[in-house]
């Protein structure tokens, strides 16, 4: 019998209902919208196991990796059935070394791929571009050098501030190896073929050490990426490079910043990419001066 129909003939024939027919009747009524309400909520847990979380594990160079690990709680905000595991940089050609032995599902790159990786179907894809900066430590206090004067003191012609506008303090210079996209875009923009003095120049091998160096050395100057820098919030200060600091897209001194990947995974990649260039993206990336067009 239907149970509105029962009641209504209780109540015609006793006039009342006792407390104890309440709580059946409230269960009875009751019981069909919590049935639905259990089924619903079982739905949405069954659909939320169903949908999967893709993790994209990420390392290479030195110069993006802290720039993909700032933006990433944006990225995953936006994105939610996606995730980033963001590793430590592994140095020149390491991220592309791991994507192809399979440890890596992302190379972070600072230069497009060569024409080996090319054919072993690594693709690119790229999102801006960063600013190599001069670094100093901050008790210097030079704002602006001169490409001559850049040139002067990486090849160990200038060897004191006071020469070039600063304190009287020696320079202590640091430099990456040769091949590094920071030593590239110094020789291709500034210094050319000029050789780094060997007796002078300590060579840094990661980008990590080369802030860590410059922030604990009185004295010091090196290159960097800008924006790995504020991304990481290392403790050197920038110099402008005749009057262009390294977030103007004017800036001399650039370098791109890009993802590679194997081109049988460009489903799976392909909404990280678009995250990377789209408005909100790019959004993200200003907030560490990454430049988008050229002058």
């Amino acid at each position: 019998m239907n149970p509105l129909k029962f009641l209504g003939r209780y109540l015609n024939q006793y006039g009342r209902i006792s407390s104890r027919a309440s709580a059946v009747l409230f269960i009875v009524i009751s019981l069909p919208a919590l049935v639905a309400c259990s089924n619903t909520l079982a739905v949405a847990e069954s659909a939320a196991a169903a949908t999967p979380i893709n993790t994209l594990t990420i390392s290479g160079s030195g110069s993006v990796v802290p720039i993909l690990e700032a933006i990433q709680s944006d990225f995953e905000a936006d994105t939610p059935n996606y995730r980033l595991e963001v590793l430590p940089g592994s140095g020149t050609g390491g991220g592309v070394k791991g994507l192809l032995q399979g440890v890596l599902d992302i190379a972070a790159m600072a230069r497009p791929p060569k024409d080996e990786e090319i054919a072993q179907n690594v693709k690119y894809a790229g999102f801006g571009q960063a600013g190599n900066g001069i670094l100093i430590h901050p008790e210097v206090g030079v704002t602006n050098l001169t490409s001559a004067q850049v040139t002067a003191i990486f090849s160990g012609q200038v060897t004191n501030w006071s020469e070039v506008g600063g304190p009287d303090l020696p320079i202590i210079l640091y430099v990456r190896d040769e091949g590094d996209s920071s030593t590239d875009a110094l020789r291709s923009f500034v210094m050319g073929d000029t050789p780094f003095p060997e007796t002078m120049a300590q060579v840094i091998t990661s980008q990590s050490d080369m802030f860590a160096s410059v922030a604990g050395t009185p004295g010091s100057i090196g290159v960097g990426t800008w924006p790995a820098v504020l991304a990481t919030g290392a403790k050197v200060n920038v110099v402008a490079i005749d009057g262009v600091a390294p977030g103007d897209p004017h800036y001399p001194m650039k370098n791109p910043l890009g993802i590679g990947y194997l081109a049988n995974r460009q489903d799976d990649m392909q909404p990280l990419i678009d995250w990377l260039q789209s408005g909100k993206g790019q959004t993200a990336l200003q907030k560490f001066d990454v430049i988008f067009s050229n002058p």
